[in-house]
């Protein structure tokens, strides 16, 4: 009898204990029933993985039953990781939960992305639709597979010191003066300018300096840039004229952006179109660079606005991932805290119109930066293009544009040819 009592005292008391528990103790700590999320993103700089950090705090906070564990991956380590992404998602036996194989890799939930790795069809067998808003969408009928976080712009870098000791005290506005600075260059076994075969970065943006926001090239509807438009194929022959004189780099185009960029931090080439995530970079890590940025060289006769492309950094749910709710219920959250992600990546966000890159007005710079207040300048007095708005096929065009330019620049084959080629090779992708 006393055994009796004994036992439903300690049943007693144990439940009090857990009530006790459930009430006191926070949720997640307790972590019956928790969802862990994996989120593998290139945000690796120290100012962005605070902000990271916090926002997961505050996410996990408000969202007891999920938690985030943050993998830190490179840029490029991201995008070869789609390889297998691919190939799990395709080949469902790739990947067999029942029998996983020993060298299987777990999947990640949510993934930051570049959404000029991919074409539409790809997109919408990797990622699942997030369906958040129309204008955020990427591909038709209001499917969203990708959510932009904030976007990053192409512009012209040059070497102050270089251009000074050829006597040129300013970078070049028009392309009559770059072909002036880079003649100068060539008595000094100095190329000009360097291009890698990232069409989006080295060749798209003097398109659109010259072409400006043209009616008869662009309109409201995706793939109708028309390639063969006169001043398309003038931009284009540009680079024709500056690979005859041997003022572009060798071979005339490089294999990959970070030759390119290392090439320019090594003094072999004077100037470079890049992205403009490269400020910050610069200024934290190659102090002894003496560098400026500038709008791209347009022609004589231009009189429109600067032109300036955008590449976009977005947050995707893997369509793979068991927890496909929450990863995108996270996701919606981070959206919502991009104008914080913009201002420690040295970024453009849409939500501070007003002060675009915040990082250079942050409060541990004394004077701020007076590179990212020139970036700043620049992007506030230009027109903007989104590629990945512009193509449904971007990964497709990026491609066959720098196959056709590559084969120009080594063949000496006509411009007219090579801009039919890109158009004719697109529009069959597209059909």
């Amino acid at each position: 009898m006393f055994m009796k009592k004994f036992d439903i005292a300690m049943i007693a008391a144990g439940a009090a204990v857990l009530i006790m528990a459930f009430l006191f103790y926070p949720a997640k700590k307790i972590n019956f029933g928790s969802t862990t999320l994996v989120f593998s993103q290139w945000f690796d700089s120290e100012d962005e993985r605070a902000v990271i950090d916090d926002i997961i705090a505050e996410f996990e906070d408000s969202h007891p039953g999920i938690n985030i564990i943050p993998v830190y991956r490179t840029y490029q380590s991201i995008r070869n990781d789609f390889a297998y992404y691919s190939g799990v998602t395709r080949n469902e036996q790739a990947f067999d939960k029942k029998n996983k194989r020993n060298d299987a890799r777990e999947l990640p939930d949510i993934v930051s992305i570049d959404p000029l790795w991919f074409d539409d069809s790809e997109e919408q067998i990797l990622f699942a639709n997030q369906n958040i808003s129309e204008a955020s969408s990427i591909g038709v009928n209001n499917d969203v597979f990708s959510i932009p976080l904030y976007s990053y712009f192409n512009m012209l870098f040059y070497n102050i010191k270089i251009l000074e000791d050829a006597g040129f005290d300013r970078p070049p506005k028009t392309r009559g003066e770059f072909m002036s600075v880079c003649i100068k260059l060539k008595e000094k076994n100095i190329y000009g300018l360097s291009v890698s075969d990232n069409f989006f970065t080295d060749i798209f943006p003097w398109i659109l300096s010259e072409t400006g926001s043209n009616v008869q090239i662009f309109n409201s509807e995706e793939d109708n840039f028309d390639f063969s438009e006169k001043n398309v194929i003038e931009s284009i022959n540009f680079f024709n004229e500056i690979n005859a004189q041997n003022m572009l780099g060798r071979p005339p185009f490089i294999g990959n952006e970070e030759e390119k960029i290392n090439n320019f931090l090594a003094g072999k080439t004077a100037m470079m179109t890049a992205s403009s995530r490269l400020i910050k970079l610069f200024e934290a890590e190659y102090s002894n660079l003496n560098f400026g940025v500038t709008n791209i060289p347009y022609s004589e006769n231009y009189s429109g606005r600067p032109v300036f492309n955008m590449s976009s950094v977005h947050a995707a749910v893997l369509s793979a991932s068991p927890h496909k709710e929450e990863a995108l219920e996270f996701v919606k959250f981070l959206n919502d805290k991009k104008a914080a992600l913009a201002a420690a990546a040295g970024a453009v966000s849409e939500d501070t119109a007003s002060s675009v890159f915040a990082y250079s007005r942050a409060a541990d710079m004394e004077s701020g930066s007076p590179v990212f207040a020139k970036a700043q300048n620049m992007i506030e007095s230009a027109e903007t293009v989104d590629d990945w708005k512009l193509f449904s096929a971007r990964a497709a065009l990026n491609s066959i544009a720098g196959e056709e330019i590559i084969a120009m620049l080594k063949y000496n084959r006509g411009t007219d040819e090579t801009a039919a080629a890109i158009k004719n090779r697109y529009a069959y992708i597209v059909e």
